[in-house]
């Protein structure tokens, strides 16, 4: 299998800089596994600048640059000055990962809508896409509904939900919004995301291995890399009844649609 393209992960975290793994290292493995495409993702000003650098490396690595909603609170205007500066860069494909997270509470809410706005504004000013992370507690979908609230006040819907696993309705309302949905290796043992992603139409659906996090079985007590994306690849073929080369150029054109548009 080849052409794989990995819309999400994180190159630039620290469990490989501790355990001196190089993003170069990463990329070739991926590489051989048939994953030619990386989109390696920030998740605050440092990281965000370590994944640029790291695509600036990499031939076949992308960086994207964001304010993760978890870290919203502790950012000033500065930051995102920063981050605009960042978002420059030729090797920039995206802006996040950003959005909401109501997951561990709603105490600084504000801070994080706040904080989405000017990276949705961002996005909007460069014309990139937007990496979306949300995420809710259990039974409510509030998140996702406040996501779309800010996109529809915006007037700006280009972007990707990433490591999707919730109902087909919620994904149902991004699709609607022409939102890709980026699929993990939860897929791989999931019965309810298996579920969900059989009713998904295929030109709606990327996969990302979200490194170093959600590895696919068998090899789920590991730490992730994006060599094991094509088990991604895989389970959803399987799901759908079609060949992992098809799933593979699908979900390739379709994240291709998406970072690099044709001007």
């Amino acid at each position: 299998m080849a052409g794989v393209y990995d819309t999400h992960c994180h190159l630039n975290d620290n469990i490989y800089i501790e355990n001196e793994i190089s993003s170069s290292e990463m990329a070739s493995e991926a590489k051989k596994s048939g994953v030619d495409i990386i989109n390696n993702v920030g998740y605050d000003i440092k990281s965000s600048k370590v994944a640029l650098v790291q695509a600036q490396k990499n031939k076949h690595v992308w960086a994207l640059v964001g304010i993760h909603p978890t870290h919203a609170h502790f950012f000033t205007d500065e930051a995102y000055n920063t981050l605009e500066i960042l978002a420059n860069a030729d090797k920039v494909v995206g802006i996040g990962e950003t959005g909401l997270d109501y997951s561990r509470g709603s105490e600084y809410k504000n801070q994080q809508i706040n904080g989405f706005v000017k990276q949705v504004k961002l996005a909007k000013k460069m014309d990139l896409p937007l990496m979306l992370h949300v995420r809710d507690i259990e039974g409510s979908n509030e998140a996702y509904q406040d996501v779309l609230a800010v996109l529809k006040k915006e007037k700006y819907h280009k972007a990707v939900l990433h490591a999707f696993n919730e109902s087909l309705e919620v994904a149902e309302m991004f699709i609607d919004k022409g939102i890709l949905i980026s699929i993990n290796g939860q897929v791989t043992r999931d019965k309810n995301l298996k579920k969900v992603v059989k009713d998904l139409p295929m030109n709606s659906i990327v996969v990302e291995s979200d490194a170093p996090y959600d590895t696919p079985k068998p090899y789920n007590k590991k730490t992730n890399a994006p060599k094991y994306l094509p088990l991604v690849v895989e389970a959803i073929a399987n799901i759908k009844k079609m060949s992992r080369s098809d799933v593979a150029e699908i979900t390739r054109d379709n994240a291709f649609r998406l970072f690099f548009p044709k001007k």
